[in-house]
This record gives C-alpha cells, structure tokens and sequence, in this order.
C-alpha cells in the first residue's frame, strides 16, 4: 500500500462517459472496487451491497467506483440486471482496453483469470492509496469498514 498512487486514467463508464479516477479523488477521495466478473454471486453481491453504502461514502468525501475488465455494454446489463431503478447510481468502469491497463497499474491484476483480483483500494484526495481491503476469490469483502 504505501507510496502507491492511483494512475491519471480515465475509464469507460456504464453510462457513457469517461470517468477521470482522479476527479474523484481531487474531491476528497475514492473508493476503486475492482471486482473479477460481472454477473457472478459474490461480484453481484458486493454490488448491491456498494450502491447501499454510497450515500455514506459520498457524505464522506469518497467517490465510489467498481472496476471491472468487463466491456462497458456488460456492465451497463449487468447494472440494470441487478440494481434495477438505481442502475446509474455508481459509476461501473470498465478496464477492458487496453486489458486490465488500470488493474495491472494498480497492481491488482491476476493473470491468471485475466481479470482483478477482489481488491478495494481506498485513494486520498492526492490520489495516494490510503487503505486497502482484499479477499480471496469467491470470498466477498467488508465494504462497510469504508464508512466505519
């Protein structure tokens, strides 16, 4: 963790727009929630669970986003598959091309699943990785330790 700093990337969204992951931060913070695969139990889980602690989150400073190697258009059904009315209520990144570019610059790239692995990074208003939360595959993580 210490003296990592997020990448000046900017991602695809599943909304449309291209996401800066430091505009997030340079409002306080960000919460980046790699997750290996769009429409799987544990992904879909910590999803849901994500989109109940945004408004925490954003009252804090920290801007929540889930990164995915997914392609845009995935994440944009899987959004609606699984949030319903609050499909576009946090932005779903998608780290598909150049494959894995932000998880592998963040050091979370598993290669052998080609995706990330179940990491969260939490980022300072510098972009400065401040905290980190991981778990094994099919293991979901302690998202609320984020607003405790």
């Amino acid at each position: 963790m210490s003296g990592r700093t997020l990448p000046d990337l900017s991602l695809p969204a599943h909304t449309g727009e291209d996401v800066p992951l430091l505009t997030g931060a340079e409002s306080g913070g960000v919460l980046l929630v790699f997750v290996p695969y769009a429409f799987t139990p544990v992904c879909a889980d910590e999803l849901v669970t994500l989109v109940g602690l945004a408004g925490r989150l954003r009252a804090r400073g920290i801007a929540p986003l889930v990164v995915s190697c997914d392609t845009k258009y995935t994440l944009r059904a899987w959004a609606i598959a699984e949030l319903g009315d609050a499909w576009d209520s946090v932005p779903l990144l998608s780290d598909f091309w150049p494959h894995g570019a932000l998880s592998r610059a963040c050091d979370v790239f598993d290669h052998r699943r080609g995706g990330p692995h179940r990491t969260a990074l939490l980022a300072d208003s510098s972009g400065s990785v401040v905290d980190e939360e991981t778990a094994d595959f099919g293991t979901p993580r302690d998202l609320g330790r984020f607003v405790r």
